[in-house]
């Protein structure tokens, strides 16, 4: 049986690596029942994982996933990434997240669970986008700049 450790490296370098047609490789580390979640997808199964994975590439093209670092021990990883692709109409996106990954007894990923703001692909859209950039900038710090802020945005995308 794998390590924890390698079960993890090749769990990152197939997401990294995947493409339509290698969905299998990731889904081939993932138990049975593994869990996924994000701020728009609740999932249990390898299934209903491929369903997301398969939209997801439906509707992002130029699609770029990195892990820019990985820590943990054990069955329990932290994964930090930027996720960057053209989606339709919003265009160019890069979204960088957290995951919380962990693996089962046999060193396979159980749950995987998505952290990003998706306040990020909402802003994109035409009058939401003007309400939620209108909302950042009256709760972010950065505009009280007596408190070391420097008035402008902490979002420059």
């Amino acid at each position: 049986m794998k390590t924890a450790e390698t079960a993890i490296a090749d769990y990152v370098a197939a997401l990294e690596a995947m493409r339509p047609d290698t969905i299998d490789t990731v889904l081939d580390l993932c138990a049975e029942t593994v869990r996924f979640t994000d701020p728009f997808n609740d999932v249990t199964g390898r299934a209903a994982l491929r369903h997301v994975f398969e939209d997801m590439f439906d509707k992002v093209s130029e699609l770029t996933f990195t892990v820019d670092d990985c820590q943990g021990s054990d069955r329990t990883w932290l994964l930090r990434w930027t996720y960057a692709g053209r989606m339709g109409a919003l265009g160019h996106t890069r979204i960088e997240g957290m995951s919380h990954v962990v693996l089962d007894e046999d060193n396979r990923v159980c749950r995987h669970a998505d952290y990003w703001d998706a306040g990020i692909l909402y802003e994109k859209i035409p009058l939401i986008g003007r309400v939620i950039r209108g909302i950042r900038r009256r709760i972010s710090a950065s505009r009280h700049p007596r408190h070391g802020g420097t008035g402008s945005s902490p979002r420059q995308a």
